[in-house]
């Protein structure tokens, strides 16, 4: 159960700016081992110059009642022109053993301050560093605008480099329809892990599909709603 949630989440050319996307709403399922286990909704939204991009994921079903799974993974932040740059993050992973909190604050521009796992910690990190769910919205625009798909972000109280890999184009079928897709995956160092997602070019490079492979389990986050 401990990773079931995974796949609903997840530069060093800092100079590029990115083209804010356009508001959106969007709902999926979440399956593992062929299970439904739960659903994600993820927003974006605009106040003024203000954005906010929240996902929310909870367990269903036999997974609600055996783990009261949930996460909620929030950006805030403001928008420069056409780029988002992002001022607070907060990733809360709960269930009925673990109570687990990532949660920071940009002090300055590469100047960070938060909280992971009840311990305190600042960075100094690289002007245009990104959090999680910041550099989904980056991903959807890079891919748009063909810039390159590396980005420091910091997560867990560590500054990471974390990069993208082009696989190609793939049509596929979600519940929200059939799309073609960019197709990319996720450079990790650990070769047991295996991260790969879907953007569709027709929704504005949103994420119409994840699957995550890790210590034999395969978690997949599928779209079921757009607008």
């Amino acid at each position: 159960m401990k990773h079931f949630i995974i796949a609903a989440s997840l530069a060093l050319l800092t100079s590029v700016a990115s083209a804010a996307p356009d508001a959106f709403q969007a709902s999926y399922t979440v399956t593992a081992k062929g299970l439904d286990m739960g659903v994600m909704t993820a927003s974006l939204r605009y106040n003024g110059n203000d954005y906010t991009y929240q996902k929310l994921t909870k367990a269903n079903g036999l997974a609600a009642l055996l783990s009261g799974d949930t996460l909620t993974e929030r950006s805030t932040g403001t928008k420069d022109g056409d780029a988002l740059i992002p001022a607070n993050y907060l990733n809360h992973h709960k269930n009925r053993r673990k109570d687990k909190k990532d949660e920071f604050s940009f002090v300055t521009p590469t100047q960070i301050k938060g909280i992971f796992d009840g311990n305190a910690y600042e960075l100094n990190v690289p002007k245009g560093t990104l959090d999680m769910a910041t550099l989904e919205l980056y991903l959807m625009d890079a891919l748009a605008s063909n810039q390159p798909l590396n980005y420091p972000i910091v997560s867990r109280g560590k500054l990471q480099d974390y990069r993208f890999r082009k696989l190609g184009k793939e049509t596929i079928t979600v519940p929200a329809g059939e799309y073609e897709c960019e197709k990319v995956e996720v450079v990790h160092n650990d070769t047991e892990r295996q991260t790969t997602l879907w953007l569709a070019p027709k929704l504005h490079y949103a994420i119409v599909q994840v699957r995550h492979k890790e210590d034999g389990d395969v978690i997949e986050t599928r779209l079921k709603q757009y607008h």
